[in-house]
């Protein structure tokens, strides 16, 4: 049970981490170019997609902690884009 525990920690985290950097890489690509931020970001969505549904057949409570990140940070991201946007600043 404690290797379950831990295993599922470090995949939480690990998630997060890699979840953080390809946001802040989507909005950097975004403020830049809008059709190659766009395309980015299609490709980052079906991914996550893939690993939700392999992760909810592992785990339920797992899965709905990832779906709770990717909305979290979504979110976030969203809003630092429309800021840097309407701003006008770059990077």
């Amino acid at each position: 049970m404690e290797n379950n525990a831990l295993m599922y920690t470090i995949l939480f985290l690990g998630h997060l981490i890699s979840a953080s950097l390809a946001l802040a890489i989507i909005t950097s690509i975004i403020v830049n170019s809008r059709k190659k931020g766009i395309l980015f970001l299609t490709i980052y969505l079906l991914l996550n997609l893939y690993s939700l549904t392999i992760v909810f057949k592992i785990s339920t409570l797992m899965g709905i902690s990832m779906l709770m990140i990717y909305i979290g940070l979504g979110v976030l991201t969203y809003f630092v884009i429309k800021r840097k946007l309407s701003k006008g600043t770059a990077i």
